[in-house]
């Protein structure tokens, strides 16, 4: 069922219909508060469940901007054959062991495609200005060695609807706004080849 409420004592309004398979549009998962380093990891769950459901966690995906380890945690548990996973920083050593992870310690615009083997999943919740992400993932997509990409567009003071919109431009890609986002949204582009 859609949504309802009580309008007046004996009038209630409603739809049958929604566009949403959860109440009122939100995502309300059971949160792991023991294992992810972070609530970030809310994202990519959210992310995969509505948008990607049916994803076969087969072969690599990487994680850039992947400090302290929340999204490479996702990854790894659903199981892909290999995380790499690429920060400057070090991801949390419990991540780390849980094993099938690959950690480059070094900047993700730093990476050459080249370096690195097909990729069916480029995950990025990296913390940095748009236009630098949107550079980032143009290098991967025009390398033609991913699949699929799904990352988190962040905002400072202001949105950036020029970068954003130049997102969109990327044929087949999407943005929205999850549940879990805040003043940032998420960009997604899936099957590059097949």
């Amino acid at each position: 069922m859609g949504f309802w409420t009580l309008w007046e004592q004996n009038k209630i309004l409603y739809s049958p219909h929604t566009s949403s398979p959860f109440a009122l549009g939100e995502m309300d998962f059971n949160e792991d508060k023991i294992m992810p380093p972070s609530r970030a990891y809310l994202k990519l769950w959210e992310f995969f469940t509505v948008y990607s459901p049916k994803t076969e966690a087969t072969g690599v995906a990487i994680d850039v901007g992947s400090c302290p380890g929340g999204w490479t945690w996702v990854l790894q548990t659903m199981g892909f054959d290999k995380v790499i996973s690429v920060d400057k920083a070090p991801i949390e050593k419990r991540i780390f062991d849980l094993g099938n992870i690959e950690f480059r310690q070094e900047s993700a615009f730093g990476l050459n495609p080249d370096e690195f083997p097909e990729i069916e999943w480029f995950c990025s919740d990296i913390i940095c200005y748009p236009e630098r992400l949107l550079n980032l993932v143009k290098r991967f997509l025009e390398s033609g060695k991913v699949n699929n990409f799904v990352c988190t567009i962040k905002y400072q003071s202001q949105t950036d609807w020029e970068n954003t919109l130049k997102f969109l431009e990327i044929p087949g890609s999407q943005i929205v706004h999850l549940h879990h986002n805040k003043h940032e949204v998420t960009w997604f582009f899936k099957g590059v080849k097949k």
